[in-house]
């Protein structure tokens, strides 16, 4: 990332802040805490490595309202698998009916491959997330994010084979390889990533810093843009960082109606490169399509759809699965109880299976201060 390029990133989240002073007679927005349909899950990009980069949730475009606060913690688990159609004929080829884990000369060949021919990523992880946001004016919120990453064991390995087992599906070298293990090698012509003995443990990622600017209203339709920056703190050995400053934007359209809301949020980020890899990002924008609708007389339990396309951020190696667009969709259900809002979800790739998380369980918990 050229320093023109992050000063003009620096300059666009700035802005923001400088309009978000109402001018006079400018419409007053209605605080998020006044809606009772809510937002959505917040499920994000939780591929390998994205995952460790700046990333913005689904959110709503209504503020918070000055001087109040929201507190949100989610739990995730997801069971990645992509392995390029070069490593899954070489895997049938010289595994037979034993399944085994990568080992150095499975590595060797994988890092030998011409750039895009060569990655295998096998690994299950589990994402606590903890999301503060405070309403500093009518129009302003600020947030900080925390993130928990654990690497350790693994239980969703079995119950995918099976699944794909008694659909008839393929399962693209799954049954040739060693359940619950993280394993990741990513071939550059003879250099990459090789990470054969995944980390033992986990631990806190880079922390994000978030704000939300409302930006108006056009009839029902409430427009929002925010941006956010992500500090390289954490370990990069470990999978807990990519060892790189992130900035972003998002902009947000949502529109609600008595029990149905449709918000869609459109990102950018511009990630430094990912130094485990080394490999530099491209520019990863990110579109999340989200409808709730409340469901019931008293309109406390909330029905989700949502729809993530987004760039890989290895898309750059060329001729590759990789470099197609991810596509997730998640369902999710939430209630409004005395202790907050409880919701579970489950994430599932469509269209593009090989770069793409293969399934993710979500369970999260939310209170916002009234």
């Amino acid at each position: 990332m050229t320093r023109i390029s992050r000063l003009g990133f620096v300059a666009l989240l700035l802005f923001p802040i400088w309009i978000s002073v109402p001018a006079s007679g400018s419409d007053s927005p209605t605080p998020l805490f006044s809606d009772p349909i809510g937002a959505p899950m917040r499920v994000r990009d939780f591929t390998f490595p994205s995952y460790a980069l700046l990333n913005f949730a689904p959110q709503p475009a209504a503020p918070l309202g000055k001087g109040k606060w929201a507190l949100e913690a989610q739990v995730s688990v997801v069971n990645n698998f992509q392995v390029s159609t070069t490593v899954e004929e070489y895997l049938e080829a010289t595994r037979g009916n034993a399944r085994r884990r990568l080992d150095p000369a499975d590595v060797d060949f994988i890092l030998g491959l011409p750039q895009g021919e060569g990655f295998y990523i096998d690994g299950e992880f589990q994402f606590t997330e903890m999301i503060f946001h405070y309403g500093v004016t009518k129009r302003l919120d600020i947030g900080v994010g925390v993130l928990h990453i654990d690497t350790s064991g693994g239980f969703l390995d079995g119950p995918i084979f099976d699944f794909h087992e008694s659909l008839g599906y393929g399962q693209q070298g799954r049954n040739l390889v060693a359940d619950d293990q993280v394993q990741i090698v990513i071939g550059q012509d003879g250099t990459g990533l090789a990470l054969i003995n995944g980390p033992a443990d986990g631990g806190i990622s880079d922390p994000s810093i978030y704000f939300r600017c409302y930006l108006g209203s056009k009839g029902r339709w409430k427009f929002n843009l925010g941006g956010g920056l992500k500090v390289p703190i954490a370990e990069q050995d470990k999978l807990l960082s990519s060892g790189g400053l992130d900035i972003g934007l998002v902009l947000t359209a949502d529109v609600r109606r008595r029990k149905n809301a449709f918000i869609f949020n459109l990102g950018l980020v511009e990630a430094e490169r990912f130094k485990l890899a080394d490999v530099d990002p491209p520019l990863l924008p990110s579109l999340h399509t989200s409808w709730i609708r409340t469901l019931g007389k008293s309109r406390k339990t909330r029905f989700s759809l949502q729809i993530l396309a987004a760039e890989h951020a290895f898309s750059d190696l060329l001729d590759s699965a990789i470099s197609e667009l991810e596509v997730q969709g998640t369902i999710a259900l939430k209630r409004a109880t005395k202790a907050g809002v409880l919701g579970i979800g489950i994430t599932e790739n469509l269209l593009a299976y090989d770069n793409t998380p293969d399934i993710g369980i979500h369970l999260s918990w939310g209170y916002l201060a009234k």
